[in-house]
């Protein structure tokens, strides 16, 4: 292949070229002058409300039999309500019914709940047929939960704290008896030489009446037999 030929052909190539760029920056030119501009409005969504997190902290980590259970709660403006109770023995829980507490808690939501010593006490739970209610027995029980309830703005939150229960069965006191201690025997007196026994006589006691009662009986007798010899022969008469 000559050399001019070459040419023309380069020549031809570098003229399409041009034509090409020069019909793409037209078309630009084009849907730029026609098309308006559009601008996007990015949307923000709403920040998500924050979680609602009371806080309560326990006052009394054990419970011996003696003392109150307290606990230091914080509701973040909300409301706070004790709840169920429960006592373990194992890992299984029973229900403690109705247990008082006092509330004293500000607008605020802080401040403290108290269950007293004499209402825990005397707490109750059912029987094992769950018909009857008894007094708890809190020598059988290691544990006690107690439920909490906050609430704000709708959102309900639950918490449960645990106490440990160590309450030792009250002793019986046993007043020893002091035995009696046996009497000494008198000694007797130590007589020197020789020892006379006197044995008294009981001597019937006198009253003072000096009448001879031989005598009175002897007559009555006498008259006795008079009477029945007298009897017997008035009948032999007869």
């Amino acid at each position: 292949m000559n050399k001019k030929l070459m040419t023309m052909l380069v020549a031809c190539a570098l003229s399409v070229s041009a034509l090409s760029t020069t019909a793409v920056f037209a078309e630009d030119a084009v849907v730029t002058g026609d098309t308006p501009s559009v601008t996007e409005t990015t949307t923000t969504p709403a920040p998500a409300p924050a979680a609602y997190e009371p806080e309560i902290t326990l006052l009394t980590p054990k419970w011996t039999g003696d003392s109150d259970i307290g606990f230091e709660v914080d509701a973040k403006g909300g409301a706070v309500y004790p709840q169920e109770m429960f006592v373990y023995e194992t890992d299984e829980a029973e229900p403690i019914i109705s247990v008082p507490s006092k509330v004293e808690v500000n607008e605020q939501g802080k401040g403290k709940i108290t269950f007293t010593n004499n209402a825990l006490k005397n707490a109750k739970t059912w029987d094992d047929k769950g018909e009857n209610q008894i007094s708890l027995d809190w020598t059988k029980y290691s544990k006690i939960e107690f439920d909490f309830a906050f609430e704000l703005d709708g959102q309900d939150i639950y918490k449960f704290m645990y106490v440990e229960s160590s309450v030792k069965a009250p002793e019986v006191t046993v007043t020893p008896t002091t035995p009696a201690k046996p009497s000494t025997p008198a000694k007797p007196a130590e007589n020197k030489g020789t020892t006379t026994t006197t044995t008294a006589k009981k001597e019937a006691p006198k009253t003072g009446d000096t009448m001879n009662v031989a005598l009175y009986a002897s007559l009555l007798l006498v008259s006795a037999l008079a009477a029945v010899v007298l009897t017997t022969k008035k009948r032999m008469a007869e």
